[in-house]
C-alpha cells in the first residue's frame, strides 16, 4: 500500500493504468502514419497505449484470427480498436477509418503533404493546449517536463512544469493566444516545435539519442509527435539541423562585435539573404505545408532584426560593462521597416524578444532626448508650485545643472536644497516621472506597425506595474483606453488592471471559504458530505472558459438557496496561488475553494482523468462520483434540474 501511494504522488496528469497486455512483442512500441508525414500514431506499451494524443489502459484484447480486438478505456470513456499486422505494418481500424501504420519513420525520400490552413482568420484564440508525452530515458527517468514561450503582450516567459511517473508519461495543461512556437524540455532534450490553442498533442521522446551542446543545434531532435501539428512540427524537425548548419551564428556574433554600425547592417541583410535562399530551395525540393513556410520565413526574419537591434548593445560588449551606442537614422529606420502588421510573425516566439528591444530607450541620443523632455516637464512642474524668489533660484540653478550632467541615463536628479524643498510633491513628482518615460516610449515606436505598438504598449505596461506590484498611474491607465489595441492585447491589459485593484482592494466576502485540502482531496470531500450532492467545479486561473462559466453561478445556487444539502465546491488545479486567491475575490466564489498544488492535483486527477478545464463532476448523496454527462453552469435550467434528481434520489 505504501508503495502504491507514493506512486500516485509521483505521477501528475496520468491516469491510472493497470491491465497488462497478451498482445506479442512485434506489436509493443511506436507506430507511424504510412502517409509521408512520419506522425506518431499509436504507441503501444504493456502498461498502457498512447492513441489520440491521449493515454489509455486496455484490458486483455480479444485475438480473432490475425486481428486482436483492444478495449481502450479512461475513467468515464472507452474506445473500441482493432489492429492487425500484415508483414513489417500495422493495420488500424478505429470504427470505419483505417489506418496503415510503419514501425519505423521514412527516409529521406519521404513525401509531404501541403497543408493550407494558416490561420488567417482565427489566429488570436484564448485556449488551452493539452500535451501528453512519454520520455524513453537515457539513465534515471527525469524527474519533470516543462513547456516555457514568451508571450507577445506579457513580460517575461511562461513556464509549466509537471512531473514524469515512472513510466515516463506526463501531461501538461497551458494557455496560448496565438498559435507560436514552444520551448519543450524533458530530461537531457531541449527543443522547440509548433503548438496552437484548443488543441490536442503528444510526443515521444528517446533521451538516450539526444546530442549534447552545440552538436544538439546540427542534429535533428529525438521527438516524435502526435495530434494537432504533428506533420507540421515533424517537417521542421528536419529541416531545423539543416538551417542551422547555414545560420553562420559564430560568424555573426563575431561581426556583431567588430563592424561599424552600416557595414553590420549590410551584412545581416546578406546573411537574412542566404537564409531565405536556403529555405527556398529547401522548399522548392520538399514540398512542405504553408504553415512550415510561414513559420520558418517570418521566423530568420525576426531574427534578423533582433540582431540588428541588439547591435547597440552588443557592439562594444567586449569592453566590459554594456554600454549601447548610436546608430545611424537610415539604420534604425531600416531595421523598423522589416516587421510588418502582420499576425503570423507572432507564430516566432523572438517577436515578444523583439518587441522588448524596440521599447528600450538605450542608445545615448534616446536617453539625451527622454532627459531633455524630464527635465522639461519637471522644471515646469516646479515652477509652478514654488513661488518664493529663493524656490525659483535653486530651481533655475538646478536646471543648468542638470543640463550638463552627462552620466544621467534618461532620468533627472534633484540638488539637495530641491529634495527637502520638494518632499511634499513626491508623489506628484513620481507619477510625473512615469507620464514622461511613458511618453517618450510612445514618441519612439510611432514609426512601428500597429500590431508591434499593441506588443510593446501591453509588455511595457505588465513589466513597469503589474509584474512589479504597482499601481498604473490612472493619466497612462487613460491614454491606453484610447489607443488602437489589437484586441487580445487589450483583453489582457484590462484583465490584469481588473485583478490588480481587486487584490489591493477587495476583501473576502460573506460565504467564500478557503478550505485546506488534504492529500485525496475526493475522500476529504466525501467524508465532510455524507449525504448530499456536491457539485465540483474544476477550473484553472488561466483558463478563459472557466471565468465565463462563474458568471452564470449565482443564479444556479439562487435555486438551492434553502437546500442544505446540496454544496457547490471549487478546486483551483496548475496555477500560481496568488493568482488563484485573486480570482476567488474577483468571482466571489461563494462554497468551499480548494487549492490543489502537485501532488494533491496528481492524486485527482488519477482517479478521474481530466482531459482540460473546466471540467465539471457530482458526487451523489451516496458517495459515487459522476464525471460524464455533468451540465456546466451555462446550461442554466438544465443543470439546475440535473442536480436536483441528484437531491431527489
Amino acid at each position: 500500500m505504501k508503495t502504491f501511494c507514493t506512486l500516485i504522488l509521483a505521477v501528475l496528469s496520468v491516469v491510472q493504468l493497470s491491465a497488462q497486455s497478451s498482445l506479442p512483442n512485434s506489436v509493443l512500441g511506436n507506430w507511424f502514419l504510412v502517409d509521408g508525414s512520419n506522425t506518431l500514431e499509436l504507441r503501444v506499451s504493456d502498461e498502457y497505449m498512447m492513441y489520440d494524443s491521449e493515454f489509455w489502459s486496455f484490458n486483455e484484447p480479444i485475438k480473432k484470427g490475425k486481428e486482436w480486438h483492444v478495449s481502450l478505456s479512461q475513467p468515464g470513456k472507452t474506445r473500441q480498436i482493432v489492429i492487425r499486422e500484415v508483414g513489417d505494418f500495422l493495420i488500424l481500424e478505429d470504427g470505419r477509418i483505417i489506418k496503415r501504420l510503419s514501425k519505423d519513420k521514412l527516409g529521406e525520400g519521404r513525401q509531404r503533404i501541403p497543408n493550407q490552413n494558416v490561420w488567417k482568420n482565427d489566429f488570436f484564440k484564448s485556449s488551452q493546449v493539452t500535451l501528453s508525452g512519454v520520455v524513453k530515458p537515457k539513465g534515471e527517468m527525469p524527474l519533470t517536463a516543462s513547456v516555457i514561450y514568451n508571450h507577445a503582450f506579457s513580460s517575461g516567459q511562461q513556464k509549466f512544469t509537471v512531473n514524469v511517473d515512472e513510466y515516463g508519461r506526463f501531461k501538461i495543461f497551458f494557455p496560448l493566444d496565438n498559435p507560436q512556437d514552444i520551448m519543450f524540455r524533458v530530461g537531457e532534450v531541449f527543443t522547440m516545435f509548433l503548438a496552437e490553442p484548443d488543441s490536442k498533442m503528444a510526443v515521444f521522446v528517446d533521451e538516450d539519442k539526444a546530442v549534447d551542446g552545440i552538436d544538439s543545434w546540427y542534429a535533428e531532435s529525438p521527438i516524435s509527435f502526435m495530434g494537432a501539428l504533428a506533420k507540421e512540427n515533424e517537417e521542421l524537425r528536419v529541416v531545423k539541423p539543416k538551417y542551422m548548419k547555414v545560420r553562420n551564428y559564430f560568424e555573426n556574433d563575431s561581426l556583431q562585435k567588430t563592424l561599424e554600425p552600416m557595414e553590420y547592417l549590410e551584412y545581416r541583410l546578406g546573411l537574412l539573404k542566404d537564409h531565405r535562399e536556403f529555405y527556398q530551395d529547401y522548399f522548392s525540393e520538399n514540398s512542405p505545408s504553408r504553415i512550415v513556410k510561414e513559420y520558418s520565413e517570418r521566423n530568420i526574419n525576426l531574427y534578423a532584426t533582433n540582431d540588428l537591434m541588439r547591435y547597440r548593445w552588443l557592439h562594444d560588449a567586449n569592453k566590459g560593462a554594456l554600454t549601447p551606442i548610436d546608430l545611424p537614422e537610415a539604420y534604425e529606420v531600416k531595421v523598423k521597416g522589416m516587421i510588418d502588421d502582420e499576425p503570423l510573425n507572432m507564430l516566432a516566439g523572438e517577436f515578444g524578444d523583439l518587441m522588448r528591444e524596440f521599447s528600450l530607450a538605450m542608445m545615448p541620443k534616446e536617453r539625451d532626448v527622454m532627459h531633455d523632455y524630464r527635465i522639461e516637464q519637471v522644471y515646469g512642474f516646479l515652477m509652478s508650485k514654488i513661488i518664493s524668489e529663493s524656490g525659483r533660484a535653486e530651481i533655475e540653478e538646478w536646471k543648468v545643472a542638470e543640463e550638463k550632467r552627462e552620466k544621467h541615463f534618461g532620468y533627472v536628479k534633484l540638488s539637495d536644497p530641491l529634495k527637502v524643498r520638494t518632499e511634499e510633491f513626491s508623489k506628484e513628482l513620481l507619477e510625473l516621472n512615469q507620464k514622461v518615460t511613458w511618453d517618450d516610449l510612445l514618441m519612439r515606436i510611432d514609426m512601428l506597425d500597429p500590431m508591434s505598438k499593441s506588443s510593446i504598449i501591453a509588455t511595457y505596461i505588465d513589466e513597469s506595474y503589474f509584474s512589479r506590484g504597482n499601481e498604473v498611474p490612472q493619466v497612462i491607465w487613460d491614454k491606453v483606453k484610447t489607443l488602437n489595441l489589437n484586441s487580445t492585447a487589450r483583453n489582457v491589459l484590462e484583465r490584469k488592471y481588473s485583478d490588480f485593484v481587486i487584490l489591493k482592494d477587495k476583501k473576502f466576502v460573506n460565504g467564500v471559504e478557503i478550505i485546506d485540502s488534504e492529500g485525496d482531496v475526493l475522500s476529504q470531500l466525501k467524508k465532510t458530505y455524507p449525504g448530499k450532492v456536491v457539485y465540483i467545479d474544476v477550473w484553472a486561473t488561466w483558463c478563459g472558459p472557466c471565468i465565463t462559466e462563474f458568471s452564470y453561478l449565482p443564479e444556479i445556487k439562487a435555486s438551492f438557496k434553502e437546500d442544505d444539502n446540496v454544496v457547490f465546491v471549487y478546486l483551483g488545479a496548475q496555477s500560481e496561488k496568488k493568482s488563484w486567491e485573486t480570482m476567488v475575490k474577483k468571482h466571489e466564489l461563494k462554497g468551499e475553494n480548494f487549492f490543489l498544488d502537485d501532488a494533491q492535483y496528481a492524486k485527482f486527477d488519477q482517479a478521474v482523468n481530466i482531459t482540460g478545464f473546466p471540467t465539471y463532476m457530482v458526487i451523489t448523496k451516496e458517495g459515487k462520483l459522476i464525471r460524464e454527462g455533468i451540465k456546466r453552469p451555462s446550461a442554466k435550467k438544465e443543470l439546475v434540474e440535473q442536480i436536483k434528481g441528484f437531491a431527489k434520489r
